[in-house]
C-alpha cells in the first residue's frame, strides 16, 4: 500500500494587506520555516494510518535529504504523544557496525543472554514494551532508517508484523533501506509515503504564509529553481535573500531586488555537502557539465556514463529530450556553487525571439528562408500581420531549410497572424502543429505556445476554453523569470470577466516590474488593472490609468495595442461610457489600415456594446467577412440591435454566456431589455425579463454598486427611488414641482454616475447595491 504527498490538497493562506515584520522572522532572527505547513498536514494522514487497526501495521516515509521527513515525524509524535506510548529511535553510521545497535537503549534493561537468539530478543522486547506502555498503543518511530543495522530492522519488522507495535520509519531512498523494510513494503505491510519535491505553487503558498504577504511569481519561481523544491535548502535561501535585501516587500508584495546574492553559511553548507559526498570522478564530471551549461548526451564519454547515472539518480543533473538529449546541472544554485560564483538573480524580461540572429552558418537557400523569417518577425513586432503572412507563404521560403525549433516558431507566428487578420479557421489548422499534447513538458517554448493557444481561444470568443488553456499550461511553464506568465494569466482572467482573479496576478507582477521592467510592459499591466478596478474603485483605477498613459514605442505593437484597449475600457468606469467609446473609436482606423480585422471587429463591437448604435452596420459587415465564432456572434448581436429585434439579441446573449463571456452576455441582456422596453407589448417585456434574469449585473459587484449609489445627491436619490417604484417622469415632475425636462436632466446625471444606459440596468444596479445594506 502506497500513497503520495501530492494527493493531499491544502488551503492557501489568505493574503495580508502588508508585510508585517513579526510574520517574517523568529526570535532568533531566522525565517520561520515556510515549508512546515504542508508536511504537517501530511502528518494527520500518517496518524490516521497508525491508529487505524484495520490498516497496515506501519508506514515508511521516503524523500530526499531535507525534504521534510523529520518534520512529519515530529508532528506525528506531537499529535500522538498523549494517547500512545512512543519510542523514538534514529539510525546512525555507528549503529550499522553493531548488532542490535539501534536498540541498545531498550536492550540495556534486559538480560545479556537474550542477545544470543533473535526470538529471545523479540520476546524480551515485547514484554518490555508491554510493561512500559501501561495498556496504551505502542509506536516505534525510526528516523534515518537506512542507517539501521539489519538485526534491529529485522526485530522491528517482526514486532510490526505480529501486531506488537505500530512502526513509523523514514529514509532517503527505499533502495537503501534495510532489506527487511523493503520486503515489508513489497508485502504491503508497510505503507509507503513518497515526499515529492515542492512545486513552484507549494513554494509560493508557503512563502506567503511565512512572510505575511503576497509573493510575486518571479520570487517564488526563482527560489523554487534554486532550491530544487527542497524544503531545507529553500528555508536557508529565503533567509539569505532576506538578509541581503534581495527579497523585500514593495506595496505589500515580496519581490526580487538584487542581481546577485552571496550564499549564507547554511545554504552554502547544504550545497557543498552534496558536492563533497561525491566520488572524485563524479565531481570531475559535474564540474565539466557546469562549465559547459548544456552538453549533448552523445558527447559524454562511455566510461563516464556510470557516473552520469549516479548523478542523475541524485538529481544533480537533468537530461532533457527534445529532438536530442541534452545533459545539464540541475538548478542554477548548484551550477553557481561549482563555478565558484555568487547566486545570480536574473530579472530580465523573457527573451524576445526577434533578438536572435539566424543568419550565421547558412547555405544560400537557408539564408533566403532565414531572411523571410526575420522579416516576418519584424512585421509582427510592428503589428503588420498581413506582411508576416506574406513572408511566411512566399514561394522562396522553405520551412525545411530551418531547424525544428525555428519551424515551431513559424507555426506560432503564423497562427497569431492569421487570427489577428480575421482568419480564425485557418489559424486553428495551423495550431495543430504545436498542440501541447504533442510536446514534452520540458520544451522551453511551452509557455509561448500556451499564450498563442489562449489568444486563439480569445479570438474565437470562447473564454471558458481560454481560461482552461492558461490554467493548464501557463503555471510555471517556460524558462523566463515567471513575471511574463504571471502577467499573461492576469490578462486572461481580466478578459475572461474574472476581475478578482486577474488582480491577484497583476498586482504582484506590477510590484516586480517597479524593480525591473526591461520589456517595458508596466503600462500594459497598469491599464489592465485600471480596467478591472474602475467599477469598484474609480479613484484607484485613475491612478493606474496615469501609469498607463505613456506606452513605450520600443515594445511590440501588440503590447501597445492592448495597453490602449484596456485604458479605453477603463474610462467607462472612471468617466463615462461615451468617453470610453470615443477612445475606442480612435483605435479603429489604424486597425483597418494594418488589415488587423479581428482587432477592428473587437473594438467596434465594444463601441456598439457601449451604446453607440451608429457602428452596428460596420460590425455586421466585418462579422461576415471575418472567420470564426466570435465574428458570427458580433454580427448576430449587431443585426439584432440594428433591426431592433430582441430575440436576435437574446440569442447572442445565450451564445456569449455558453462561451463564458459574461461581460458580452451582460451587455446583450441590457440591450435586449432596452429594446423590449421600447415595445408596447407586455408579453415581450415579460419574455425578455425572464430570459435575462440572472445575467444583468452578474459581472458587477455589490461593493462597486454601493459606492456609485453613495455618490448621488439627495435629489438624485429621490429620482432613483421613484424610478424603482415605477413612477413616470411626468408624475415625478408633478411631485417634485419641476418640469419634465428637469427630471430628464436628473436622470441623465444618474445614468452617468452609475455607468448605466437603460432603466433595466439602473434597476439591476440598485438591486445589487442593496445586497450590502440588507
Amino acid at each position: 500500500m502506497s500513497f503520495d504527498l501530492n494527493t493531499y490538497v491544502y488551503q492557501t493562506p489568505l493574503s495580508s494587506p502588508g508585510c508585517p515584520p513579526t510574520n517574517m522572522v523568529s526570535g532568533a532572527g531566522q525565517v520561520q520555516p515556510p515549508t512546515a505547513g504542508i508536511r504537517r498536514q501530511l502528518a494527520d494522514s500518517v496518524c490516521d494510518q497508525l491508529v487505524n487497526e484495520s490498516g497496515p501495521p506501519g508506514v515508511i516515509i521516503v524523500g530526499e535529504a531535507g525534504s521534510g521527513k523529520t518534520t512529519v515525524l515530529r508532528s506525528v509524535i506531537d499529535r500522538l504523544r498523549s494517547s500512545t506510548c512512543i519510542i523514538h529511535l534514529r539510525g546512525s553510521n555507528h549503529d550499522t557496525q553493531l548488532r542490535y545497535g539501534a536498540l541498545r537503549v531498550l536492550l540495556a534493561d534486559l538480560p545479556v543472554n537474550i542477545l544470543e537468539h533473535p526470538v529471545r530478543v523479540i520476546t524480551g522486547l515485547t514484554q518490555l514494551l508491554e510493561e512500559r506502555a501501561l495498556g496504551l498503543p505502542k509506536i516505534i518511530v525510526v528516523d534515518d532508517s537506512e542507517l539501521l543495522d539489519e538485526g534491529s530492522a529485522t526485530v522491528l519488522g517482526q514486532l510490526a508484523q505480529t501486531g506488537s507495535i505500530r512502526l513509523l520509519a523514514a529514509c532517503d531512498n527505499l533502495s537503501k533501506a534495510p532489506v527487511c523494510f523493503q520486503d515489508l513494503c513489497r508485502k504491503q505491510t508497510l505503507a509507503q509515503v513518497n515526499l515529492a519535491s515542492m512545486t513552484q505553487q507549494d513554494v509560493a503558498a508557503d512563502m506567503k504564509s511565512a512572510l505575511g504577504g503576497v509573493v510575486c511569481r518571479a520570487a517564488s519561481l526563482f527560489l523554487h529553481r534554486q532550491s530544487g523544491g527542497n524544503p531545507r535548502l529553500l528555508n536557508a535561501l529565503v533567509d539569505d535573500y532576506l538578509s541581503s535585501g534581495a527579497l523585500r516587500c514593495v506595496s505589500g508584495v515580496w519581490v526580487l531586488t538584487a542581481a546577485e546574492v552571496d550564499l549564507g553559511p547554511a545554504s552554502a553548507r547544504i550545497v557543498m555537502d552534496q558536492i563533497a559526498a561525491l566520488e572524485p570522478s563524479q565531481q570531475q564530471l559535474l564540474d565539466g557539465l557546469a562549465a559547459a551549461e548544456a552538453t549533448p548526451l552523445a558527447a559524454v564519454a562511455a566510461d563516464q556514463l556510470g557516473d552520469l547515472d549516479a548523478l542523475h539518480e541524485l538529481k544533480m543533473v537533468s537530461i532533457e529530450r527534445d529532438h536530442r538529449a541534452v545533459v545539464s546541472v540541475t538548478g542554477p544554485l548548484l551550477r553557481d556553487a561549482l563555478l565558484g560564483r555568487a547566486s545570480r538573480v536574473d530579472l530580465r524580461w523573457a527573451e524576445q525571439t526577434i533578438g536572435w540572429d539566424p543568419l550565421s552558418a547558412r547555405t544560400e537557400n537557408d539564408l533566403a528562408s532565414a531572411g523571410h523569417l526575420n522579416r516576418a518577425y519584424r512585421a509582427a513586432y510592428d503589428g503588420d500581420y498581413r506582411r508576416t503572412i506574406d513572408e511566411l507563404t512566399s514561394p522562396t521560403f522553405d520551412p525545411y531549410a530551418i531547424d525544428r525549433g525555428e519551424r515551431l516558431q513559424v507555426s506560432i507566428l503564423m497562427c497569431e497572424a492569421l487570427a489577428f487578420t480575421g482568419r480564425e479557421d485557418e489559424a486553428r489548422e495551423t495550431a495543430k502543429a504545436f498542440a501541447p499534447s504533442r510536446l514534452s513538458d520540458g520544451r522551453p517554448q511551452l509557455a509561448r505556445i500556451a499564450v498563442t493557444l489562449a489568444t486563439l481561444e480569445a479570438v474565437s470568443g470562447d473564454m471558458t476554453a481560454m481560461l482552461e488553456v492558461a490554467g493548464r499550461h501557463l503555471g510555471g511553464a517556460g524558462r523566463s523569470t515567471g513575471t511574463y506568465e504571471e502577467i499573461v494569466e492576469g490578462l486572461v482572467h481580466a478578459v475572461g470577466g474574472r476581475p478578482v482573479e486577474a488582480e491577484s496576478f497583476l498586482t504582484p507582477a506590477l510590484s516586480q516590474l517597479q524593480i525591473s521592467d526591461p520589456g517595458g510592459v508596466t503600462p500594459l499591466v497598469a491599464a489592465a488593472l485600471a480596467w478591472i478596478t474602475s467599477e469598484d474603485s474609480p479613484e484607484r483605477a485613475e491612478r493606474y490609468l496615469l501609469a498607463a498613459s505613456n506606452p513605450s514605442n520600443k515594445v511590440p505593437w501588440i503590447v501597445r495595442r492592448l495597453t490602449k484597449h484596456f485604458a479605453a475600457l477603463a474610462l467607462q468606469g472612471i468617466v463615462s461610457a461615451d468617453r470610453a467609446a470615443l477612445a475606442l473609436k480612435a483605435l479603429i482606423e489604424e486597425d483597418g489600415e494594418r488589415g488587423n480585422s479581428f482587432w477592428q471587429l473587437l473594438t467596434l463591437s465594444h463601441v456598439l456594446r457601449l451604446g453607440d448604435q451608429s457602428v452596428a452596420r460596420s460590425v455586421m459587415k466585418l462579422g461576415v467577412t471575418c472567420q470564426g465564432r466570435y465574428a458570427s456572434l458580433c454580427a448576430l448581436y449587431a443585426k439584432g440591435v440594428e433591426t431592433e429585434d430582441p430575440d436576435l439579441v437574446l440569442e447572442a446573449m445565450g451564445i456569449a454566456r455558453t462561451n463564458g463571456d459574461l461581460p458580452f452576455a451582460r451587455d446583450a441582456a441590457a440591450a435586449a431589455t432596452q429594446l423590449a422596453d421600447q415595445s408596447e407589448c407586455a408579453g415581450l417585456r415579460a419574455h425578455v425579463a425572464d430570459r435575462v434574469r440572472g445575467i444583468i449585473g452578474s459581472t458587477s459587484t455589490a461593493l462597486g454598486a454601493r459606492r456609485q449609489l453613495a455618490s448621488l445627491t439627495t435629489r438624485e436619490l429621490e429620482v432613483v427611488k421613484a424610478m424603482v417604484e415605477g413612477t413616470t417622469n411626468r408624475d415625478l415632475a408633478t411631485t417634485l414641482g419641476v418640469s419634465v425636462r428637469t427630471v430628464e436632466g436628473h436622470l441623465y446625471r444618474v445614468y452617468t454616475k452609475l455607468h448605466v444606459r437603460t432603466k433595466s440596468e439602473l434597476l439591476a444596479k440598485v438591486a445589487l447595491g442593496e445586497v450590502t445594506t440588507q
